[in-house]
């Protein structure tokens, strides 16, 4: 992800600059007094972020965490229109890690009020898809995740939020073992068919057959729900991918798969789905879920599975995995950098494994959080707006 330019935060820190902005965003102007407590905001969010940047990894997570608190508070403010003397003056979450457990076993509890369920609400209905219409219109669609008051009591570790954070996914499969709750996918329009829809996947795993093909589908199926509603059409190898398209076709129950429907052999397959199928589309509009990647420039949508249920917002993700680092910092000094100097003694084995994985986080989360604050404010830096 690119390196961030400051000179757009740096716009918004001018209240006669973010007033017709706010307006343009929700309808309404800010008092200079409501636009100033933005501004300084976020001038604070940015000097955090700023300082960041050089700073030691040692305490590079605590001063984002506060950098990222700095942007969500101006957000907030923005959103409602409501003085920073209404929020609440508490994180709304608690760290419940066991002592002594692992970086990725760190543990956080979301509770019923505070900076983070605030944020968590506007967030919440920011989430988006962008995608190409017509004439490769840039459109998006609003997908909302799920607001705090169904997300109160949910525990996550780290490595449960970092799993499902965009452009974590192919380092957090060889430090883990084991696929991320996100991928990225593509949709677009059949050229033959405006109601036409199309969702392309691409798996690393090469399947050999039919059952090796449902295998996959199934796999991808139970990470990301809203693949259950799409019919298979297409399977092929290429680049050394197994390319699979879905298609916005009701299945009704039936097996797309079968040997009645499949049509093919070895590296390329074909769905032939009777006419009335291929007649029976849905709005590909209804039929999917909460994603990330909405505020990333030319960046692909990404799937996020839910957790217990619920589909966070991607910065709310960004939120909980900060929240965690910078307790850790604070409260585990000797843990963090136990774990930052890659050894082993007698009394602690080692607990780098997924040092890499953090570090690339807090590269991701310097760039995505910033610009998805500055682009939520400013529908100049908003090509989908």
């Amino acid at each position: 992800m690119a390196e961030f330019d400051w000179h757009k935060c740096r716009f918004l820190e001018s209240s006669e600059n973010l007033k017709p902005l706010v307006h343009a965003r929700v309808g309404r102007t800010p008092s200079t007094s409501i636009a100033r407590e933005i501004a300084a905001c976020l001038q604070q969010g940015r000097q955090f972020y700023e300082a960041a940047t050089s700073s030691p990894l040692e305490i590079r997570p605590l001063q984002l965490f506060y950098g990222m608190v700095g942007f969500a508070k101006a957000l907030v403010v923005a959103r409602r229109l409501s003085s920073l003397s209404t929020l609440r003056h508490a994180h709304g979450l608690s760290d419940i890690s066991a002592a002594n457990c692992r970086i990725a076993e760190l543990r956080v509890k979301i509770g019923e009020a505070g900076t983070f369920q605030e944020f968590n609400d506007v967030v919440a209905d920011l989430t988006r898809l962008c995608y190409y219409g017509a004439s490769t219109r840039p459109l998006a669609l609003y997908l909302p995740s799920s607001k705090s008051d169904r997300l109160c009591g949910l525990e996550m570790s780290l490595q449960d939020v970092l799993s499902r954070i965009p452009g974590l996914q192919s380092l957090y499969r060889v430090t883990f073992g084991e696929d991320a709750h996100t991928a990225s996918f593509q949709l677009y329009n059949d050229v033959t068919n405006t109601a036409g829809w199309k969702v392309r996947i691409d798996d690393s795993e090469l399947f050999h057959d039919r059952e090796s093909l449902r295998t996959i589908v199934g796999r991808w199926r139970t990470r990301f729900p809203f693949l259950h509603t799409w019919s298979v059409v297409s399977a092929q190898h290429a680049w050394g991918y197994s390319v699979i398209l879905f298609e916005n076709i009701e299945h009704g129950g039936l097996d797309e798969l079968g040997e009645d429907y499949l049509v093919g052999e070895g590296d390329s397959y074909e769905v032939h789905l009777p006419p009335e199928r291929r007649a029976a589309r849905f709005d590909f509009s209804e039929r999917l879920s909460p994603v990330g990647g909405g505020y990333y420039s030319g960046a692909s949508p990404y799937a996020i599975s839910p957790a217990n249920g619920y589909y966070l917002s991607e910065f709310s993700l960004h939120y909980l995995a900060l929240f965690l680092l910078s307790s850790l910092v604070r409260y585990r000094p000797q843990t963090w950098v136990h774990a930052i100097s890659r050894t082993a003694i007698s009394e602690a084995a080692p607990d780098d494994k997924a040092l890499s994985l953090v570090e690339l986080f807090l590269d991701v989360n310097s760039s995505a959080v910033p610009q998805m604050i500055v682009t939520a404010l400013n529908p100049y830096e908003d090509r989908y707006a």
